[in-house]
């Protein structure tokens, strides 16, 4: 009896050991499972607003195709490309001979007429006149002696009709120098225009500026409005930028910008003189253009320009961003990995918004101060233990 006893109390000391063995064991093992690693970042409130920049082309700030108002053959050229011209300066000139002879005769055209109505038409006026004057004294001499009967009905009527074809005669003559007035007229404004033909042979700058280009050369026909020498305004030049429809809505005209001419490393300041009002089709990008002063002449049309661009409303461009990949897209919505005190994850369901850049905008679900998963989120599922290893939020 004793011995069985002692055989009992045995198996039970044995049974112990073996639970706090197989305990010890199972801890063990749960302690050295590995934990799953995540890098982390803290969810903070920024600022997003950045700097646009974007490359352009420097050009002229005017830009004047000079022609010709006349056709011809290409006679002198008193400018080289590069020159730098006033107002008013001769650039290029036609063969002017054909304008020279007409000039010429409409010139005698007009003095010719001038003549005449100086002399023939004023001495027909004078004499149709006289004879008008002489007839209605006659006729007054024959009506009085109608009346007293000195002379024949017959008489007075053929005074009368005498009379009417001398006022006939001299309303002729007015016309006729009415006629010859307009004539003048007419003569006169064809030896302006044949004139001013010859003057326009001589093309002339409108511009104080520089000579961009010439095209045609010695002995060329030319053919009026046909540009003939390119002119720009170089002291002052602009540069033209093509800015995306979600970023034009932060400039305006007058907008002060920075401009960095990549050829020179020269910063300058610019201003936003245009901005178009409908996108480019192809590029979908609105045209902008900003003045640059180029009193210097430094600047080259041409270079190209760096344009930095500040965004308005900085103060309401705040909110919460995260790497795009952290955020895991599902059919039903948006959601992101939060770690709590403990290491341990919880998906949670954000609502996002615009990308910027590589960062996402999260509306909702998510708080400052909380940690997301922002690498090896693919891999978690809620519950789940991780190792941390903080990543920057840049």
């Amino acid at each position: 009896m004793r011995g069985l006893k002692k055989f009992i109390a045995l198996v039970m000391v044995i049974a112990i050991v073996w639970n706090l063995t197989g305990c010890a064991s199972k801890e063990v093992s749960s302690e050295s499972e590995p934990l799953k690693p995540a890098k982390v970042v803290e969810v903070k409130v920024d600022n997003y607003a950045q700097d646009m920049e974007i490359s352009g082309n420097v050009k002229p700030g005017k830009l004047i195709k000079a022609a010709f108002k006349v056709p011809g053959v290409v006679d002198f050229i008193y400018v080289e490309e590069g020159d730098r011209v006033v107002e008013g300066q001769s650039l290029m000139s036609l063969q002017s001979h054909d304008y020279e002879l007409n000039v010429t005769a409409t010139k005698a055209q007009y003095e010719a007429l001038e003549q005449k109505s100086a002399s023939a038409v004023k001495s027909a006026i004078n004499q149709a006149e006289a004879n008008l004057n002489f007839v209605k004294t006659q006729h007054e001499r024959v009506k009085r002696l109608y009346e007293k009967g000195a002379v024949a009905k017959k008489t007075l009527e053929e005074i009368e009709t005498a009379l009417v074809v001398a006022e006939n005669k001299h309303q002729e003559a007015l016309d006729a120098e009415g006629i010859s007035e307009t004539q003048l007229k007419q003569a006169k404004a064809a030896w302006d225009l044949a004139a001013s033909k010859l003057t326009d042979t001589v093309l002339k700058s409108p511009i104080n500026g520089t000579v961009i280009k010439t095209i045609f050369e010695s002995g060329e026909t030319i053919a009026p409005g046909y540009p003939a020498v390119v002119l720009g305004k170089l002291d002052e030049l602009e540069v033209e930028i093509g800015v995306p429809d979600n970023m034009v809505k932060n400039i305006t005209i007058g907008d002060e910008v920075d401009v960095l001419i990549y050829g020179l490393d020269l910063e300058t300041k610019g201003t936003v003189k245009n901005i178009d009002t409908t996108a480019d089709q192809q590029t979908r990008t609105f045209g902008v253009k900003i003045n640059i002063d180029n009193k210097d002449l430094i600047i080259k049309p041409g270079m190209i320009a760096k344009v930095k661009i500040q965004p308005k409303n900085k103060e309401d461009m705040k909110g919460i961003l995260l790497p795009v990949d952290s955020v895991i897209k599902y059919t039903e919505g948006a959601v992101v990995f939060v770690v709590n005190e403990e290491s341990v994850v919880e998906e949670r369901p954000v609502q996002t918004g615009e990308v910027i850049k590589d960062k996402i905008k999260i509306l909702q679900g998510l708080n400052e101060g909380e940690k997301v998963v922002v690498e090896g989120q693919y891999k978690l599922k809620s519950g789940d233990k991780v190792k941390l290893e903080v990543a920057s939020n840049d």
